[in-house]
């Protein structure tokens, strides 16, 4: 994704003056007894224009339907969202509604920065919400928050060209191509060709969203970066295992040559201008960027989802549940306006038009919108029906865990989460392995190390940290 964008700088600088001088509560009286306007600040997870406007329309609905409120709204790049957030914090002054990532939840909760919405939840009518991220942020009795939708990053593959390298693409969406890693890494050797400018394979190579490569992996070996009594599980065989692989792709030279410097968006394009022949981070999102580099290749005779292998230690092919929630901060004065706007977010015609930004990528967490005839017709759920079929194959077969979160998926109540994703502890050393400064087995264990002494500094037990929880 791309960075932060912002509405309008008059209308930031508005809100930021409000925010500086005012405060963001209710209404405020001037000497001659004037009203103010309230101001309601949202921060959201999706900077691009298509999706701004979208946010934009319920922002200006929602003004019509309040007067004397106004709305400013910011789109967050994920990987900057953790840091700006948790700084604004600690100052003291976090907007009123936020986007965060499923790992942001619980650290969040138990500094008792978040409100519970319970009443919007209620509101938008909690029968109505799928399965699959209804009672994700459940905690005690409360919902701390709401996905605004639900996608699957799923394994992408250029279907034209492993064919014309003798490679056969499977028509079944949920029969591996490769059973393990081993025959996934052969395939990727066969269709590097430095000198026509292809390679095998697309990854991020800069913190977050390499990350997020190494959890669907270590998933799919059998482990997770948390055992169930919350302790790090890097210095364990199922880890090592997905750092020697990244380890094996990086010396195999089946990637770019500036993979390690590639952002997520810049993977989206090589893959899409077909630079690359498969991505690991295949968000729905990437059919836009197909259409624009690649119009007359796209459909799935030329981009085919294809079922994730598995490591040598693994049974089940594990993904990202991508499910990022709208939460409300207990520091807000405007709490209600907050609800509200959480309320008309997901009405019908605007959450549809919210979902026609990224139709492939972005599931609606409704059923009565999955349901509805003009969102089932959908011109780019046409065109890519095996890309959005397999994404459902995924999660009815609970196959996938929260962003961040990674098997199990009841770790996402863990509460230091956030602090041990946002340390930069895992890259680093997943990259001292790449760049050979030391082997996978040293690394998963400075992993461990250090994420037991982070643990320890914020207060929690060491072993087994969910004795805090029961205390």
């Amino acid at each position: 994704m791309a960075g932060m964008s912002r509405i309008s700088r008059r209308g930031f600088l508005k809100g930021a003056a409000a925010a500086a001088g005012v405060g963001l509560g209710p209404t405020i009286w001037t000497r001659r007894g004037e009203a103010q306007t309230r101001t309601l600040q949202i921060w959201h997870t999706e900077p691009s224009d298509i999706a701004v406007k979208a946010v934009q329309r319920v922002c200006d609905r929602f003004e019509q339907l309040h007067p004397g409120v106004k709305i400013v709204q910011q789109g967050m790049s994920n990987m900057t969202l953790g840091q700006k957030l948790f700084a604004t914090i600690a100052a003291g002054n976090p907007p009123d509604i936020a986007g965060i990532q499923p790992y942001h939840f619980r650290s969040l909760q138990k500094k008792g920065v978040l409100a519970p919405i319970d009443d919007a939840i209620q509101g938008i009518g909690k029968d109505d919400i799928v399965e699959s991220v209804r009672d994700l942020t459940l905690f005690r009795g409360h919902h701390w928050g709401i996905s605004h939708s639900v996608g699957v990053p799923l394994l992408m593959i250029r279907k034209d060209i492993a064919e014309q390298a003798g490679f056969k693409v499977p028509d079944d969406i949920t029969k591996p191509m490769f059973k393990t890693w081993a025959e996934q890494l052969e395939y990727l050797k066969a269709v590097t060709k430095p000198d026509k400018r292809q390679w095998g394979l697309s990854l991020p190579g800069t913190g977050y969203y390499f990350q997020e490569v190494a959890g669907r992996m270590v998933s799919s070996n059998g482990g997770g970066f948390f055992d169930k009594n919350w302790n790090p599980q890097f210095h364990k065989e199922n880890f090592i295992e997905v750092v020697e692989f990244i380890k094996k792709l990086a010396d195999s030279k089946v990637m770019p040559p500036d993979w390690l410097s590639q952002t997520t968006l810049g993977v989206n394009t090589e893959f899409s201008m077909g630079l690359t022949t498969m991505i690991d981070h295949g968000y729905g999102r990437i059919a836009g960027s197909i259409e624009k580099y690649a119009p007359d290749k796209a459909s799935e005779e030329y981009f085919r989802p294809i079922w994730r292998p598995i490591g040598p230690l693994g049974k089940e092919p594990y993904t990202d549940l991508d499910c990022e929630l709208f939460v409300v901060f207990s520091h807000s004065k405007n709490q209600d306006l907050a609800k509200e706007w959480l309320k008309l977010f997901y009405t019908r015609d605007l959450y549809l038009n919210y979902i026609k930004s990224y139709p492939v990528h972005f599931g609606p967490i409704t059923k009565s919108l999955r349901a509805d005839p003009e969102y089932q017709a959908l011109p780019e759920l046409k065109r890519w029906p095996r890309w959005v079929r397999q994404q459902a194959e995924y999660i009815n077969r609970k196959l996938v865990s929260p962003v961040g979160v990674y098997y199990p998926p009841e770790n996402i109540q863990i509460p230091f989460l956030a602090e041990v994703n946002e340390s930069g502890i895992i890259v680093d050393e997943i990259m001292s392995v790449v760049q050979g400064r030391r082997n996978a087995k040293e690394a998963g264990q400075r992993i461990t190390d250090r994420a037991n002494d982070l643990i320890k500094k914020l207060g929690y037990p060491v072993p087994d940290p969910i004795r805090s929880e029961k205390a």
